[in-house]
């Protein structure tokens, strides 16, 4: 069952009242009280919470209808309409103020009063739609850490958000209706955002990224349009990508550090290659990782066919130069020097003084370098 429209009425003479009451009750309203006085009127209306109020201005107490309506009105936003017979400029004036929803001469008749209240009632259902999407908004443009403003073609902030207000020092109601280039002599705006918005009022959207006291933000100027597609006003988000950049910096430092080390490693390959001597690198425990041209010639192996495999695979049954597993890991600071007899891929053995080196990084064994110095070869 759909609750009852309840309208309170404010007026000091008691038979006006009375009609206005029973002609509320013939529309299908609900009264809940009369007041005849201000003060009253303030009461009732926190002890019932109204859906409108019909508010007398001339009352016979120290608070006019006025003053009683507009403090209704901050308090609750209740709306109301002023029923009165006087109608000087002063009065309506001061009525405006309070924002009120209509304002009726008497004396009136039934049509009048309904059409009032109806359109009351309408347009409070559209202010607090309004309202409720402006707590939607602002709660939105909050979500968010970076600086969002949004302000008229006139240049007039519309809207800002708490990290904006908190850099300008003040609260997004103090700067709301100020002029956007408020901002700028602080150094919040930079001339490049303040010509960006300024084309944005044509119709044009920017991006670009800037500094702002050590802050990179990358800054997105978007016009907002109408219905008709007229700009209405400008928004403005500035990300902050410091950390981005950052990351991207250190990004691209270990890209040049990687290409750098690719570059050695390439020179350090040429030179090998150029040895005469087989060389062999293996990691801490003793598997291949490279073998250099010589090797590749006296061994007939290809780095892909021992590459992984540890170094002791390419003895012969009679080498006495200790390669086991054990020896990788117990004495890892040595440089090993001996005789090495090892066996190519034809079965022959090849005979070499053998001297193993380690390469220590961040004092980390990382890798062993043997370099095999051929004595003569042999036929098992």
């Amino acid at each position: 069952m759909t609750e009852k429209i309840r309208i309170l009425i404010v007026e000091d003479e008691s038979l006006v009242a009375e009609d206005l009451k029973e002609m509320l009750m013939g529309f299908g309203y609900e009264v809940p009280g009369i007041a005849e006085t201000g003060e009253n009127a303030i009461a009732l209306a926190d002890e019932h919470r109204p859906d409108l109020v019909l508010m007398d201005i001339n009352l016979a107490s120290a608070m006019d209808g006025i003053t009683a309506g507009g403090e209704i009105r901050s308090r609750w936003g209740i709306p109301l309409i002023y029923v009165t017979a006087f109608a000087t400029q002063a009065i309506i004036d001061r009525a405006k103020k309070t924002n009120p929803s209509g304002y009726i001469l008497k004396p009136f008749n039934e049509r009048q009063i309904q059409t009032a209240i109806e359109i009351a009632l309408y347009n409070s259902v559209l202010e607090k739609q309004l309202k409720d999407h402006d707590a939607t908004i602002n709660t939105l443009i909050n979500a968010t850490s970076n600086p969002l403003i949004l302000i008229d073609r006139q240049g007039l902030i519309r809207a800002v958000n708490n990290e904006v207000a908190k850099t300008a020092g003040k609260t997004p109601g103090q700067l709301t209706g100020t002029p956007f280039m408020d901002l700028v002599p602080g150094g919040y705006i930079t001339t490049r955002l303040r010509e960006a918005v300024q084309q944005a009022a044509s119709g044009k959207e920017s991006r670009f990224e800037e500094e702002q006291k050590g802050t990179v933000y990358d800054n997105a100027i978007i016009p907002v349009r109408d219905s008709r597609g007229a700009v209405q006003s400008i928004a403005i988000f500035c990300t902050n990508i410091t950390f981005l950049k950052g990351a991207e910096q250190q990004l691209k430092a270990a890209n040049d550090q990687l290409v750098a080390e690719r570059n050695r490693l390439t020179a350090l390959t040429a030179a090998l290659d150029s040895m005469d001597d087989p060389v062999i690198v293996t990691n801490h425990r003793g598997m291949i990782t490279y073998v250099n041209a010589a090797f590749n010639t006296r061994f007939v192996y290809t780095l892909q066919e021992v590459e992984g495999k540890h170094l002791s695979t390419l003895a012969a049954q009679e080498n006495l130069f200790a390669l086991n597993r054990e020896v990788f890991l117990d004495d890892q600071k040595s440089v090993w020097t001996g005789k090495f007899v090892a066996r190519n891929k034809y079965g022959m053995n090849l005979s070499f003084l053998i001297k193993g080196s380690p390469v220590f990084e961040e004092n980390l064994l990382k890798n062993r370098v043997f370099v095999l110095r051929q004595e003569f070869y042999g036929k098992q």
